[in-house]
C-alpha cells in the first residue's frame, strides 16, 4: 500500500505541479476543445488574474501533496480545483471521447485514495462539528 500511496502522491502532485507551472510558462500544448469549452477557458484567460490564481493554487496543492508531510492539507487545497476540472471534463468536454473520462477517473480515484489513507487527519474536523452541535 505504501508503493500505491507514493505512486498516487507523485502522479497527482506532479500533474498539478506541471499544469500549474504551465499556466505561467506554456510547455504543454492545449488539447482540442469543443467550442463551448474553448469559450469557457477563454473567459478565464481574459479575466487577467483568475488563470494565474488557479495556477498558483495548483502549484501549492501539488507541492504539498508531493511533500508527504503536508499531503492532507494539499488535498484540501486541490478539492475545489478537482471538482471544477472533473465538471469541466464531463460536462463541457464530454463530446471529445474517452480521454475526459480517464482523466476524471484518475483525479477522483487518486484523490479519494490519498484522502482515505489520511482519514485520521480529517477526523478532528468532524469531531469539532459534533462537539459544537452538542453544546446547543
Amino acid at each position: 500500500m505504501k508503493i500505491l500511496d507514493l505512486f498516487f502522491r507523485f502522479t497527482l502532485g506532479g500533474v498539478f505541479l506541471a499544469f500549474g507551472i504551465n499556466k505561467f510558462i506554456t510547455f504543454i500544448p492545449s488539447p482540442p476543445m469543443l467550442p463551448h469549452a474553448a469559450r469557457f477557458i477563454s473567459a478565464l484567460l481574459e479575466t487577467g488574474y483568475l488563470w494565474q490564481i488557479l495556477g498558483i493554487m495548483e502549484i501549492i496543492g501539488g507541492a504539498l501533496v508531493v511533500s508527504g508531510r503536508w499531503t492532507a492539507l494539499g488535498l484540501l487545497v486541490l478539492v475545489p480545483i478537482v471538482v471544477n476540472i472533473v465538471s469541466y471534463l464531463l460536462i463541457l468536454q464530454s463530446g471529445i471521447g474517452f480521454p475526459p473520462f480517464v482523466m476524471s477517473a484518475f483525479l477522483l480515484s487518486a484523490g479519494f485514495y490519498l484522502a482515505y489513507r489520511r482519514k485520521e487527519s480529517y477526523l478532528h474536523f468532524f469531531r469539532e462539528l459534533e462537539s459544537d452541535s452538542n453544546r446547543e
